[in-house]
C-alpha cells in the first residue's frame, strides 16, 4: 500500500509530511476535544459539581496535550537537528 502524504507548512516555518490518515486521526482527536468543551460548558450551565467538571477539563487538557505531542513529533521528524532542539526546548 501507497503511503500518501500531505505538505502541510506550518506558522514556525518548518514543513511537515503528514499522512491522510494521521490527518484524520487529528482532526477526529480535535472534534472529539470540542465535543468534550462543549460537554463542560453545560455541565457548567447545569450546576454540576466542582468534582465531576475537573475531572471533564483535566481530560481535556490531556486530548490537547496528545495532540501537541503528535504534532510536535512530526515536526521534529522533518527539521535539522538544531532546529528540532529549539522546537523541543520550546513546547516541551
Amino acid at each position: 500500500m501507497r503511503k500518501i502524504t500531505l505538505d502541510i507548512r506550518y506558522p514556525g516555518g518548518y514543513i511537515g509530511n503528514v499522512t491522510i490518515e494521521e490527518k484524520r486521526n487529528l482532526e477526529i482527536m480535535l472534534r472529539r476535544i470540542g465535543g468534550q468543551v462543549n460537554g463542560i460548558s453545560k455541565m457548567i450551565n447545569d450546576d454540576k459539581g466542582c468534582e465531576a467538571v475537573m475531572t471533564q477539563v483535566m481530560a481535556a487538557v490531556s486530548s490537547l496535550k496528545s495532540v501537541g505531542r503528535t504534532v510536535l513529533a512530526d515536526a521534529t521528524c522533518n527539521v535539522p537537528k538544531e532546529e528540532s532542539t529549539k522546537l523541543l526546548k520550546r513546547f516541551l
